[in-house]
C-alpha cells in the first residue's frame, strides 16, 4: 500500500472567496426627482473578512481601486459622491479581479409617470 501526498497551494483569494467577505455600506438608495436630479452622499463602507489577506475596495467611475489593505481582515473608507443612476461597491482579493463581496447602490425617482396624478380631478357636479 503506498501513500501519495500531494501539497495543495491555496491562495488568498481562494479563502477569500471560498469564505464570507462582509461588505457595508451606508447610505445605499438615493430619491431623486425633477428639482433634484442627483444626490450629493456621503459613504461610509466597511468591509471585514475572517482571513487575513491583500483587499481592494472598487467601483465603476474609477478604473484603479478606490482602497487596497495589506494583511488586514477589515477596513473602512469614506466618501463623498454625487450620485445620478445606481452603481456598485465592491470587493476583490489578492490575484483575483472576481467580487468576493459587493453592494449596490439605488436610485429612486419620486416622480410618477401615473397620468391620473398629473390629470386635474374633477367633482361630479363639474359638468357644466
Amino acid at each position: 500500500m503506498f501513500l501519495v501526498c500531494i501539497p495543495l497551494s491555496v491562495t488568498a483569494a481562494d479563502v477569500a472567496t471560498a469564505s464570507s467577505v462582509q461588505l457595508k455600506v451606508k447610505p445605499v438608495l438615493c430619491i431623486i426627482d425633477r428639482r433634484t436630479p442627483s444626490c450629493d452622499m456621503d459613504f461610509l463602507i466597511a468591509w471585514q473578512s475572517p482571513v487575513l489577506g491583500y483587499y481592494c475596495l472598487h467601483n465603476p467611475f474609477v478604473a484603479v481601486p478606490l482602497r487596497c489593505w495589506s494583511e488586514a481582515d477589515a477596513g473602512q473608507h469614506e466618501e463623498r459622491r454625487i450620485v445620478e443612476k445606481g452603481f456598485m461597491f465592491w470587493m476583490t482579493a489578492e490575484g483575483s479581479d472576481e467580487p468576493v463581496a459587493a453592494v449596490e447602490v439605488e436610485v429612486m425617482t419620486s416622480d410618477t409617470p401615473d397620468r391620473r396624478r398629473k390629470r386635474r380631478t374633477r367633482h361630479v357636479w363639474d359638468i357644466l
